[in-house]
């Protein structure tokens, strides 16, 4: 079997292709954690050209969608062969995920999900993902292999707490990679420096790529909270942060239950 994987700004799409068995779920479920792991929890899986899927790949595909809906997202199926479509009938699978008749219908079912969040207002700050690489070998080696993914830099992923033009808080834990708070502050150490990718969806839909340099550190539950300095930031995204940030602590006075 084979995978080919399409990643947009918030979903991603995973097309399967051939004979979708036992060999195969470990691949599946590692393109899944990679897409998680970066902050992309809306997918699509298409699978319009696999011919055959055994029970052992039904419960690689249920175990997909309850990691995508433990992180806020989702997992819809699109367009699935005849012989898929009848066997995840069969065995009620598609009372638990939603079957979409193509492609078009899935994404459209996915940018209706993202819409809706935004309007609930479920895309705020403290929900965003920020994205972090180091430029230098040393921290790289630091960081166990399952986050290598071929081809890309090893990438940790934080939770943002807050963000101005200047500097940005987040929290990191690296439990689910085995790694101590200890070993967390030989990464993160004051004057290092690192790239950060994140996005506010209520400044705009692109993401923020940006320099920074760790100003510092602290323990925060299993984790650590990180405070870092941007280097350089844009004219245009410098102002759109300043206004969101002179935004926030405007409604932090002036909605109830928000003082």
């Amino acid at each position: 079997m084979k995978i080919d994987k399409s990643i947009q700004d918030d979903y991603a799409t995973l097309t399967l292709k051939g004979e979708f068995d036992t060999f195969y779920c470990p691949a599946l479920m590692q393109e899944v954690e990679s897409l998680v792991e970066r902050g992309i929890s809306l997918l699509i899986l298409d699978l319009s050209r696999v011919k055959f899927i055994n029970s052992t790949a039904l419960g690689a595909v249920i175990k997909a969608h309850k990691r995508c809906r433990a992180e806020g997202g989702d997992l819809l199926i699109a367009q699935p062969s005849t012989f898929v479509r009848n066997v995840i009938k069969n065995v009620g699978i598609d009372k638990l995920i939603t079957l979409h008749d193509t492609e078009a219908d899935a994404t459209k079912a996915a940018i209706k999900q993202l819409n809706q969040r935004e309007m609930a207002g479920e895309a705020a700050v403290d929900d965003e993902k920020v994205m972090v690489t180091f430029p230098d070998e040393t921290r790289n080696q630091m960081i166990p292999r399952q986050q290598l993914v071929k081809g890309a830099p090893k990438v940790l992923v934080g939770q943002m707490a807050n963000v101005d033009d200047s500097r940005v808080q987040f929290t990191w834990s690296g439990s689910k990679l085995g790694m101590s708070s200890e070993q967390g502050k030989l990464l993160f150490f004051a004057g290092s420096d690192m790239h950060l990718k994140f996005q506010i969806k209520m400044i705009k839909r692109s993401f923020f790529d940006i320099d920074a340099t760790v100003e510092g550190v602290a323990a925060a539950g299993d984790g650590l909270r990180v405070t870092a300095r941007f280097k350089h930031v844009a004219d245009g995204d410098r102002e759109a942060l300043s206004q969101f940030a002179s935004d926030m602590a405007y409604f932090k006075r002036q909605l109830p239950g928000k003082k």
